[in-house]
């Protein structure tokens, strides 16, 4: 037999001169040689063999017609080769074909086709084939056993792999190192590292391979097994077959998974001692390693000490900085990379825009999109999607929009990017249109774009548009996860759309919730002015959820609707809460802490108490300090506070924090502390901004200079309803009430029109200046047109327009009409007018009859003793005197300010 064989062999040497000169003819020259000179089989096989290393299908099936021709092909040899050059060339079908049409097959043929979808990615028809192969009577050699567990391995079909285990026991092939080998890759994959280490250590001593070390210890590196896989690596060092590259590669990957830098670091060692530091794959490890725990200066000393730095590990490098956010190290490190001759592939382009997202560069974007296309790569959405995500990061919406139309066969994840970066940027109408676009598509948006949709649509309060993207939700299943980040858009589309009722809906029908489900919907109810039902929901997340705690933003919320309650002690109780969560330090809730004491009237003083604990304070906490003592009157330590920001090295003023001491300056007529920060305020850009504008006004009125104040009023080219309200206040507090018309006047011609309060100060203007038939026709038309701005503040005007012009009989018929259950402010405001006109009868029954309804209020004694004291009536005016000392409260002292120059 190997006598035969040593023949066989020197025959085919022979004719291997003649094949090699044959191997290098075209399919033409081929047909030429077939019609002229008869082809020996040794010669087929051989050029079978070339044109199947070769992959030419087109010669291998001229070849095939010939051997056909030639008779051959009834040879089982030749046929195994035909069947080899169709593997090889990917012609699956014709090499089945052939297969079932051979009229005799040996183990070789079953083996070929065995491998021939195996080596092709079809595994399950691979086992038909082993199935079929082991029912005929043939069997598997080593080989194809090693083919069918590969098969199963990559199928996962670990069952079937473990019943061929059995075959190959039974076959006497278990220790053959083709199949031991196999066996081992189906235990480690199906996870029983265990069986695998107990069929490692049934090999003879001396006969491991490094394939089956390695096989077995990726095996270990899979789970996570640290112990097993250094006490394998010692053995390994030991061994016939020392570790290779490929096993510090796999050490270096376990070192990633488990976290551990300083294991990472021990086998750099290692490593670098060995000498394969520079070795592409055990470097490329290394970065990768060094990239994932964060240890950039190590990845990158790693990656400078390759010899050949390719397009995948400079994408793991560039990835690790775009991890932890260190742009400018990352753009440095591909420069250098380009530098050196490298040409980056699309997925190293796709990491150095992730690098631009970060660096808020315009023009670094623009760059890396111009060397996508001088490096000629298709715009796919791969690539596309990272343009429009830098260009919309950085506000050049146009050009992401116009790199969207550039992007070819366009899917869900293109759409999402530029539809958020469209939402991000307000530019919600046209992420609708682009949305419409995608369903019409036939593109199913995942739950990132129909959140952003959701908010698109809350933020142009297109209610019954996102009631339809509800409808299509609920239709739609989704995972728990991404159910959750809908649910939540839900949420705020309906509580920002004011149907806080269906946010709360969707809040109840949530199988899991959230503490940001929770904040939204009480955060609307505060905005629509529903505060208790908004401090219910607080409650029902501290009795009803145990795992769910609130959050700081959650806080922030809940004390805004206490500072709208009538309630300082829930408020107290809220503050002794985030104490006891630990929440008081946190400077969003402080400065809610401190408008809520705020807007109480006894809450100054906590106010101050939380601001002066804070440890930390940032401009948002310093402008509501001082915007709460200038609202509760303390306007003089307002002033104080921001002369004490203006030296803190958090110093930065908005325009709320302006306009309250602008605002302070004119509680206290300090005209020159007002012009000051009048100039600062234009300095800085503010004196524009509405409030700003309102307030100088205001400072300049109460300041006395009239003038001052038109002549800022008269430069600013876009007023608003505010400023014009301010002026007109101004012009009623000191008399001029025609002046005061006349601005009203002018209002209304420029096209404003009036609200509430601008009927206020208008109103009161008429009062000061005694204009009475001017006052009713204006009282006429806000009646008739503005009938829902109407209170009873329009009232009191009224009755103090016709009490100072003596029309008190009038004023009394017309307090009587008022539509109002409770109008003890309608007739103080007219006890005043009879003290001014002595009508003591008249005072005397009003002034009765509100100490009836307010027998605690001080101020109705002091009206009506003063009116006694107008008419002389002093012993009436003693005796209500002192009646006055019993009521509890007392009267608070007047004050008032002049600026001494």
């Amino acid at each position: 037999m190997s006598r035969f064989f040593f023949l066989s062999r020197h025959v085919s040497v022979g004719y291997s001169l003649r094949a090699r000169s044959l191997s290098s003819l075209s399919s033409a020259t081929i047909s030429i040689y077939q019609n002229n000179e008869r082809l020996s089989l040794q010669e087929c096989v051989s050029l079978l063999q070339h044109l199947g290393d070769t992959g030419d299908a087109a010669c291998g099936k001229s070849l095939h017609s010939t051997c056909v021709k030639s008779g051959f092909d009834r040879d089982v040899f030749v046929t195994n080769n035909i069947m080899r050059l169709y593997t090889r060339c990917g012609d699956l079908l014709s090499a089945r074909r052939l297969f079932d049409g051979m009229p005799e097959r040996n183990l070789v043929s079953w083996t070929s086709m065995l491998s021939c979808y195996v080596h092709n990615g079809q595994y399950g028809e691979g086992l038909g084939v082993y199935s079929l192969m082991c029912r005929s009577g043939v069997m598997p050699n080593e080989f194809g056993f090693s083919l069918a567990l590969k098969a199963c391995r990559l199928a996962n079909d670990f069952t079937k792999g473990l019943l061929i285990h059995g075959q190959i026991i039974k076959s006497g092939f278990d220790l053959y190192k083709f199949c031991i080998a196999s066996l081992l890759g189906i235990y480690v994959g199906y996870g029983d590292v265990e069986a695998g280490r107990t069929l490692f250590d049934s090999i003879p001593l001396g006969e491991e391979s490094e394939a089956l070390w390695n096989a077995l210890l990726d095996g270990y590196v899979k789970i996570s097994y640290i112990d097993e896989a250094l006490r394998l690596f010692n053995q390994m060092a030991y061994s016939r077959s020392p570790p290779n590259s490929l096993t510090y590669s796999m050490l270096v990957k376990l070192c990633a998974d488990t976290l551990n830098l300083d294991m990472g670091k021990s086998f750099h060692g290692r490593i670098a001692k060995v000498g394969l530091e520079n070795d592409a794959v055990v470097g490329g490890s290394l970065v990768d390693c060094y990239a994932k725990l964060g240890f950039l200066d190590g990845a990158l000393k790693a990656f400078e000490n390759l010899e050949e730095k390719d397009n995948t590990v400079c994408c793991t490098l560039l990835s690790g900085f775009c991890q932890i956010a260190d742009a400018t190290k990352g753009w440095n490190c591909y420069i250098r990379f380009l530098s050196e001759g490298n040409k980056p592939d699309m997925y190293t382009l796709a990491s150095v825009l992730c690098l631009c997202s970060y660096m808020d560069s315009r023009t670094l974007g623009s760059l890396v999109h111009c060397s996508v296309i001088k490096y000629g790569f298709e715009l796919d959405a791969f690539l596309g999607s990272a343009i429009i995500e830098v260009y919309g990061g950085v506000g050049m919406i146009s050009d992401a929009y116009q790199c969207f139309f550039d992007v070819r066969d366009k899917n869900e994840v293109c759409f999402g990017v530029m539809i958020n970066n469209l939402v991000l940027n307000s530019n919600n109408e046209r992420a609708l249109v682009l949305f419409d676009e995608l369903r019409n598509l036939g593109l199913i948006p995942d739950h990132s774009i129909l959140s952003y949709i959701l908010r698109a649509c809350a933020n142009l309060k297109m209610l019954l548009e996102g009631k339809s993207i509800h409808c299509c939700i609920v239709k739609d299943c989704h995972d728990s996860d991404s159910r959750l980040c809908i649910e939540n858009a839900l949420i705020e589309m309906y509580a920002k759309c004011g149907a806080i009722d269906c946010a709360n809906l969707v809040l109840k029908g949530m199988e899991r919730q959230s503490e940001f489900s929770w904040t939204n919907v009480i955060s609307g109810y505060s905005e629509m002015g529903r505060y208790e039902e908004a401090l219910q929901l607080f409650r029902g997340i501290l009795y009803t959820s145990v795992s769910m705690k609130p959050t700081q933003f959650t806080l922030v919320n809940v004390l805004q609707a206490c500072s709208k309650t009538d309630s300082p002690a829930r408020g107290k109780q809220i503050h002794a809460y985030a104490v006891k969560q630990g929440f008081e330090s946190h400077l969003f809730v402080q400065s809610s802490l401190i408008n809520m004491y705020a807007a109480s009237k006894d809450g100054i003083q906590d106010a101050c108490q939380v601001f002066s604990s804070m440890k930390k304070r940032d401009p948002i906490s310093w402008s509501s300090i001082i915007t709460a003592l200038t609202q509760n009157g303390y306007t003089e330590e307002a002033l104080k506070v921001f002369a004490e920001f203006q030296h803190s090295p958090d110093y930065s003023v908005d325009d709320s924090t302006l306009s309250s001491c602008i605002s302070a300056c004119a509680s206290l007529a300090a005209l020159d502390v007002g012009k000051a920060l009048h100039a600062f305020a234009v300095k800085i850009g503010f004196a524009s901004e509405f409030h700003v504008e309102t307030a100088i006004i205001d400072m300049y009125s109460k300041g006395g200079t009239l003038k001052d104040a038109r002549t800022f009023f008269d430069e600013k080219r876009d007023r608003n309803l505010v400023s014009w309200t301010a002026m007109m206040s101004g012009y009623a507090n000191h008399g001029y009430g025609k002046e005061a018309v006349k601005l009203f006047n002018e209002m209304k011609e420029s096209g404003l029109d009036p609200d509430g309060i601008t009927f206020v100060g208008i109103l009161m203007a008429c009062s000061h200046a005694g204009l009475v038939n001017e006052g009713r026709e204006l009282f006429e038309s806000l009646r008739n047109d503005h009938c829902s701005e109407l209170t009873i503040n329009h009232y009191a005007c009224m009755v103090d327009l016709l009490g100072r012009a003596g029309n008190v009989d009038e004023a009394v018929d017309f307090i009587k009409r008022a539509p109002f259950h409770s109008k003890s402010l309608l007739w103080k405001t007219l006890l005043g007018a009879c003290r001014k006109h002595g009508n003591v009868e008249l005072g005397n029954q009003i002034a009765g009859m509100l100490v009836e309804l307010e027998p605690e209020e001080s101020s109705n004694y002091l009206l009506l003793s003063n009116i006694y004291a107008s008419a002389e009536i002093w012993d009436s005016s003693k005796k209500v005197r002192n009646k006055l000392k019993g009521v509890k409260t007392c009267k608070q002292p007047g004050r008032s300010w002049i600026q001494v120059v």
